[in-house]
Parts: C-alpha cells; sequence; structure tokens
C-alpha cells in the first residue's frame, strides 16, 4: 500500500466480506494513493488525491461490473429492526411528535404546556405571554417543545418521513450522541428564529429540524463525502424550492395556517454551519 497522503477523501464503504484484492492491485499499478480502514463490518476506501477520485470510482464500477457480489442469503443486512436499533434518537423524534399531534387533536388544555411561550384564552380571544416571561418562570423546555407539535396527519407525515429518510444518514455514522445534540440545537434555533419573526404565536412542528439536517448532510458530504451521506437525486432541489415557495406565500393560500418560514430558513442555516464544523473536524482527522 502508497505511503501516507496530505489529503484523503473517502470514496467507498466496502463489506468485509468483498475481496477486492485485484482491484487495489489495480491502484497500486496506476500509481494512486490509498488506504483502508475498517468501521465495523465495513471498510473505508480513502483515495489521497481528489483529483484521483473520479478514475477510482470509474475503476470501482468497471470492478463491480465483471465481478459482481454474491447473493445475499436471508434477511438484508440491514432491515427495519436493525435500523431501529441503530437510530434511537430518531424514532424517538418521530414518536414524539406522533405524541404531539394527538395532543393538538384531543388534549387542547394541554397545548400550551408544549408552545414557545405560555398562552391562554380571554372569552374567545387567545392572550399569548412572552418567551421572556417563560423563561424567567423556568420554563426552558419551551426552546424544544415546540417542534413535537403537529397539525394534522399530513403535517406529521410530511416530517416523519423526512426525518427518518435524513436522519437514518448522520445517526449510524455520527453516532445517537451527536445525532441529538445536533437536532437539539436546531430546534432551539429554528424555534427561536421563528419567534422573533412573529412575535407570540401558535406554531409548531419538526420542519426546522428537517431543513437543518438537509443542510447538515448537504455541507458536510462537501467537505468530508461519505455514500452514506449522498441524497437521492433531485431531493435538494425539491426542499430548497419547498422553502422559496413557502417564503412567497403561495403554499399559505393552498392550506389552514400558515408555514413556518423562519423556522425553516434558520434551521437551514443552523445544519449548514454544523455539517461545515463536523465535515471539517472529520477531515482534520483523517489527515492525521
Amino acid at each position: 500500500m502508497s505511503e501516507p497522503h496530505p489529503e484523503w477523501v473517502q470514496v467507498a464503504d466496502i463489506p468485509v466480506k468483498f475481496d477486492l484484492t485485484e482491484f487495489y492491485r489495480t491502484l497500486e499499478a496506476r500509481g494512486i494513493a490509498y488506504r483502508l480502514q475498517q468501521r465495523g463490518d465495513m471498510i473505508e476506501l480513502w483515495v489521497g488525491a481528489s483529483e484521483d477520485v473520479p478514475a477510482v470510482v470509474r475503476l470501482l464500477e468497471d470492478y463491480s461490473l465483471h465481478h459482481p457480489p454474491p447473493p445475499m442469503s436471508g434477511a438484508p443486512q440491514l432491515g427495519f429492526q436493525e435500523q431501529v436499533q441503530k437510530m434511537p434518537v430518531v424514532v424517538v423524534l418521530i414518536l414524539l411528535s406522533i405524541v404531539g399531534m394527538a395532543i393538538v387533536d384531543w388534549g387542547v388544555p394541554l397545548i400550551h404546556w408544549f408552545t414557545f411561550q405560555d398562552f391562554d384564552f380571554v372569552g374567545e380571544t387567545i392572550h399569548f405571554g412572552t418567551a421572556d416571561e417563560a423563561m424567567a418562570n423556568g420554563q426552558y423546555w419551551r426552546l424544544i417543545t415546540p417542534i413535537f407539535l403537529h397539525f394534522g396527519i399530513f403535517h406529521l407525515a410530511f416530517n416523519g418521513v423526512w426525518m427518518w429518510e435524513l436522519g437514518r444518514r448522520i445517526e449510524p455514522l455520527s453516532g445517537s450522541l451527536h445525532m441529538l445534540v445536533i437536532a437539539l440545537l436546531m430546534a432551539v434555533s429554528s424555534n427561536l428564529g421563528q419567534y422573533l419573526w412573529t412575535g407570540p404565536s401558535l406554531f409548531g412542528g419538526m420542519s426546522g429540524v428537517v431543513y437543518g439536517l438537509l443542510g447538515y448532510i448537504w455541507i458536510r458530504n462537501k467537505v468530508a463525502p461519505r455514500p452514506i451521506l449522498a441524497l437521492p437525486r433531485g431531493l435538494l432541489g425539491f426542499m430548497l424550492f419547498w422553502l422559496l415557495a413557502g417564503m412567497t406565500g403561495v403554499i399559505d393560500m393552498l392550506m389552514s395556517g400558515s408555514i413556518a418560514n423562519a423556522a425553516h430558513a434558520i434551521g437551514l442555516l443552523c445544519g449548514m454551519l454544523l455539517g461545515g464544523w463536523a465535515g471539517i473536524t472529520e477531515s482534520g482527522r483523517s489527515r492525521q
């Protein structure tokens, strides 16, 4: 194997049971610097120069065509139950969102304990307190709990699907503690951004965190590419289009209520910053 190189880019995750000895010999024959690092039941293939990445990807694709992997026996390597076990934070966030929708639908008197600021009814009018009053009373949980409130099954389904789709790329890669910390930071920043933009009001939903995870994956995969972080073609464009469409007010005319655009935008920016930090940290470790 070649000597360590000053810059490394991960190209692929290869199951340990696959024998790619001939492929590695081809890389050596071409003078391509590479290294292998085992992570669980996978082997990470790192290339020492970014300009060699396209050639390595083409060689790997060609090798795969002529050396197909043996058929898998039994259950898939990562079934639904295994994914759930690897993503406890994502699962808990989705379950709490289901509870939040149930509270909205059936437990109206409880809602005021989950909103960003307290409120009560004066006759038929809602009277909102302020976030300053809530914090002065030690109600710090309100910085987070609005993300669990969901106003209808479509709202819950949209956020739940994207939470699963994006979270399953981050939590197995970086660990549950990392996932919990970034999700909480995205929740606080998106909720605070929405409150500062609209003032005291009734808002909720996980979409600020969803946009945060999108921004996290987007930037982290640019700084430190990992196959697990690759997004389906067109997903990023669709989500950004949805964000811009919400800001125009068009979507508000098609549904009851309004879109928490500030939460989406601030969540996205927070996620991009966290993703950049994570990518730089990972790149720094790979160069050591």
